[in-house]
């Protein structure tokens, strides 16, 4: 069945698996209000199955696809709107119906966007799916003027030798922390989207990870920021920074999945997320500023950034 084999690609670019994994079995999760992460796996389980699909399962196989990758947006959502071009792609779940060239196009732009979005950590995973996805595309389409095979040649033998993570055993520095919106805490007329760039604190900040899976955070400072609103404005601030010298250390315990780095202290574990040399870390309502009176707030996510030395 031609139409079976253009979408199965499908399945590979969206849960980022290869044709030699295994079909999962079991019911899948079909409660509304599940986690991202239980999404995804529940559109692994939908993909794996449909990826060993026949003429008489292929409806209801499809059918239970589609609602897993609409479960996935409700609860991950789809900002590229690549997922729903996925749903679109199986259509009516009827085998035989729809346009095989235009699905395996579809699966292709699919493909490139998660390969472009690749960590080393899945590099090589992506790159064999956007492989497949483009020898899918030639066997469904044509290839008259080579440009596909040239692209799967590019590719290599889908080995990532650069970008590597570091090991993480070692010190790592805090050299950043990464607002939502570019503020000028220094008061100098230039904004920064790195807030420590606007101050003199936070300058030795370490977190030294260990092999036996402790660590230690050592804070050499920290920060107390006021504002005042300029006057003619209400949402313009003049920000006074007081940094204060300290002398502390934090003992942690440490794991690691892949790229995400979990990090536990006094029974809270935050989660960050490795990239080569360096380790970031996400902090709701990180940036806090109070007015004189504390009457008025003003907060901002941020993202610390550890390098390793």
């Amino acid at each position: 069945m031609r139409k079976i084999s253009g979408l199965l690609c499908l399945f590979v670019l969206l849960s980022a698996f290869t044709c030699e994994n295994e079909p999962l079995e079991g019911d899948f999760t079909t409660e509304t209000n599940v986690s991202c992460e239980d999404a995804l796996l529940n559109t692994i389980d939908a993909a794996l199955a449909f990826a060993n699909v026949s003429e008489d399962n292929y409806t209801e196989l499809c059918n239970d696809y589609k609602e897993a990758l609409q479960a996935q947006i409700d609860a991950c959502g789809d900002p590229d709107g690549s997922i729903q071009s996925g749903i679109d792609a199986l259509g009516n779940c009827n085998p035989g119906t729809g346009d095989d060239c235009e699905n395996a196009t579809i699966a292709v732009n699919l493909a490139l966007v998660n390969f472009n979005n690749a960590t080393p950590a899945n590099y090589t995973d992506l790159c064999n799916s956007y492989r497949l996805a483009l020898q899918n595309q030639i066997n469904l389409c044509g290839d008259d003027d080579g440009t596909l095979l040239l692209e799967m040649d590019s590719l290599g033998d889908c080995t990532n030798d650069v970008g590597q993570d570091e090991e993480i055993p070692g010190t790592w520095k805090l050299t950043a922390w990464i607002g939502e919106e570019p503020i000028d805490l220094n008061n100098d007329g230039t904004e920064s989207i790195n807030f420590l760039d606007e101050m003199d604190c936070y300058e030795n900040e370490t977190i030294v990870f260990s092999a036996d899976g402790t660590a230690v955070a050592m804070s050499t400072s920290y920060a107390s920021f006021n504002f005042d609103i300029e006057v003619g404005t209400t949402d313009e601030y003049d920000y006074t920074i007081d940094c204060i010298m300290e002398n502390e250390n934090t003992d942690l315990t440490w794991t690691q999945n892949g790229n995400i780095i979990s990090v536990t202290d006094a029974g809270v574990t935050t989660d960050g997320t490795l990239d080569g040399n360096q380790l970031s870390i996400f902090i709701p309502d990180g940036f806090v500023a109070f007015n004189a009176d504390f009457t008025a707030t003003t907060t901002q996510d941020l993202t610390f950034v550890y390098t390793k030395q």
